[in-house]
């Protein structure tokens, strides 16, 4: 019943109050590259050897309008690295809680962004030799990403086509990812 009351509280300050009603939203898909600095991670890759392999990478970030330029952001960022080989897998899951700030410069759409990134990575193993459920230390980085917001000035629902880049250390090693993503965003 707490959880309903809470619910229905948020709901209602967020179309109550007009400092909410200025939120924008956005969502994305996308695929990339990662370079694993644990070595751990990167031997296990060798060892499957010849794989299958998909590298999804999803985001939602909630937009805040600070002024016409520049947007305060935060959400958050998942990366699955899915390797199989038969029967034996490794999926590598990294996700992260962002927070930063977008610039739009007046050149239409196109914007930059750079975002606080606080994270860890879980690897689910099944291999002949090796079954384990690992995760790292929580890391904190850096997400710098370059973007066209088709939509920007429009108040409307859009595509944005994106990529960036997110160096993550975690303990002895840094985790690099490289993304492209196809988003929607709706601007208020």
């Amino acid at each position: 019943m707490k959880k309903k009351i809470l619910i229905l509280s948020v709901i209602f300050a967020f179309f109550a109050f007009p400092a909410f009603s200025n939120i924008g939203f956005e969502f994305g898909i996308g695929s990339g590259y990662i370079f694993y600095g644990d070595e751990d991670v990167k031997d296990r890759n060798k060892a499957l050897g010849d794989t299958n392999q998909t590298i999804l990478k999803t985001d939602a970030l909630l937009l805040l309008p600070l002024n016409d330029m520049i947007l305060f952001d935060f959400g958050l960022d998942g990366v699955f690295d899915f390797r199989w080989n038969g029967s034996n897998h490794i999926y590598l899951i990294d996700y992260s809680f962002l927070a930063g700030f977008r610039l739009y410069p007046n050149l239409g759409g196109l914007f930059l962004s750079i975002d606080y990134a606080l994270g860890r990575r879980s690897d689910f193993i099944s291999m002949k030799n090796e079954d384990d459920t690992l995760s790292t230390s929580w890391g904190n980085g850096f997400k710098f990403t370059v973007g066209y917001d088709f939509s920007y000035h429009l108040n409307s629902l859009g595509p944005v086509l994106a990529a960036g880049i997110r160096s993550m250390p975690r303990g002895g090693s840094r985790d690099t990812l490289f993304c492209v993503s196809l988003k929607l965003t709706k601007h208020k």
